[in-house]
């Protein structure tokens, strides 16, 4: 009896000490992975001017919860062709990660700081049912 006690209390430590180290080091590399894929979908979507160039892209997941943002930020770039590179980005991205985009505005809408700039995800159109 006193060796199944033991035997027990062992499994016990075992259990409340390692086991919450366990469950933080695998949702670190479950975040770290989807961090990783979501990098690598929106690095294939941009072309690779754009990236040798300063545009910055960064990913941030959640631990726990699969929110996941994709920060672009395009520095001094301000040409039309990179915002529209930013709308492409965001239709290719999934529709549970926030694109968010930093830079400058110039032309007609021209402001003297750096705008940030959240981009949402449409809505898809509802379909009608065909009589």
């Amino acid at each position: 009896m006193t060796m199944l006690a033991n035997l027990f209390s062992l499994v016990m430590a075992c259990l409340v000490g390692v086991g919450p180290v366990v469950l933080v080091a695998t949702l670190q590399n479950r975040r770290d992975r989807r961090a990783l894929a979501l990098f690598h979908e929106a690095a294939r979507q941009l072309p690779s001017e754009a990236l040798r160039s300063d545009v910055a892209l960064s990913v941030h997941c959640g631990l726990v919860s699969r929110s996941a943002t994709v920060r672009l930020d395009l520095g001094q770039s301000a040409s039309q062709h990179i915002w529209d590179t930013a709308a492409q980005l965001r239709r290719g991205l999934p529709t549970w990660v926030k694109l968010e985009v930093d830079g400058h505005v110039d032309g007609p809408l021209a402001v003297p700081s750096p705008v940030h700039i959240t981009v949402e995800t449409p809505e898809p159109e509802t379909l009608r049912r065909a009589a």
